[in-house]
């Protein structure tokens, strides 16, 4: 990178000791021979605003925003407004920001951060793409959170937005095939829409993994929440559809079961999709917009490992 000052990225949080962003970031960027000092802030409510403005006044390329300060920056319109952060869409978290050039325009409203949200798009395409390596798609999906709010939002967004659909089902499918679909549906109760291949419409959510029958119609597992030990045996014990799918949604990196999704992820492959396989692939797609260089998944992902293993 031919540039005269070193590029700073940031990682922010509260607390921030325990997450490994730092040290995967600059683990991949030395791979890649890119240039860039990657720091990490302690930043409470009162302190973020101050410190996310000296960042941009010091020209820090991006920051990559922990769990614990997206609410503020998301849901927050004062934040967001004193901030002059762009492109914060409601629905969906502000995971990271990237420095905003100066506008030519006058007419332009003024932005000093573009905001970034990208891990939503990135674990679904995860499940879709670990799906599809076996010839599956989405039979029905077992959401598992003790937050009501979280459960119907998620279960909302994924029947509205149809993510976890194969990429060549997305496609409206034409009233004959409708029709001939739901007439060669023998399980399908009378009344009751069958599942099509382009409608995600079979979500079931639970509290807890104790609600989990022993026997699952659902290929995707969403653990959002919850104690990993329990979630797993649930897995584990309960008769699941051919090449299901367990996601760990979960980002605490202080939590005490990392070790146990570590564990499962040992005994089931790419079948276990963990935190640190979703926040690699998140970090792959955000660096080429803050930097304009790629980095590499797996640097990220062994680097996490490494890190979470210590």
């Amino acid at each position: 990178m031919d540039e005269k000052i070193e590029p700073v990225l940031a990682v922010i949080g509260h607390p921030v000791a325990g997450n490994p962003t730092q040290f995967a970031l600059e683990s991949a960027l030395e791979q890649a021979n890119v240039d860039c000092r990657v720091l990490s802030f302690d930043l409470n409510a009162e302190q973020l605003p101050i410190a996310l403005n000296g960042m941009h006044a010091m020209s820090f390329r991006g920051v990559w925003i922990d769990p614990s300060c997206r609410d503020q920056i998301s849901k927050d319109s004062n934040t967001t407004d004193q901030l002059h952060i762009t492109g914060v869409d409601q629905s969906s978290p502000v995971e990271a920001l990237r420095n905003a050039p100066e506008s030519k325009s006058g007419d332009e409203p003024r932005s000093n951060w573009k905001a970034i949200a990208v891990r939503e798009n990135t674990w679904t395409q995860l499940v879709r793409d670990q799906l599809e390596r076996g010839g599956f798609s989405v039979q029905q999906v077992l959401i598992i959170s003790a937050d009501a709010d979280v459960r119907k939002q998620l279960e909302q967004r994924l029947v509205a937005e149809n993510q976890l659909a194969a990429t060549e089902s997305k496609q409206t499918i034409p009233p004959d095939k409708d029709a001939s679909a739901k007439e060669s549906t023998p399980d399908c109760p009378a009344g009751v829409e069958p599942q099509l291949e382009s409608t995600l419409d079979r979500v079931v959510t639970v509290t807890s993994p104790d609600e989990i029958t022993t026997t699952s119609l659902a290929n995707v597992w969403l653990a959002v929440d919850g104690p990993a030990s329990e979630i797993i045996d649930a897995f584990r014990r309960s008769t699941t559809p051919p090449g299901t799918v367990l996601v760990d949604l979960n980002e605490n990196w202080d939590a005490n079961d990392i070790s146990v999704w570590e564990r499962c992820k040992m005994d089931a492959g790419s079948n276990c999709i963990t935190r640190w396989d979703i926040h690699a692939a998140c970090l792959a797609k955000v660096v080429p917009q803050w930097l304009g260089a790629e980095v590499q998944v797996d640097v990220l992902r062994e680097a996490m490992e490494e890190y979470l293993s210590v």
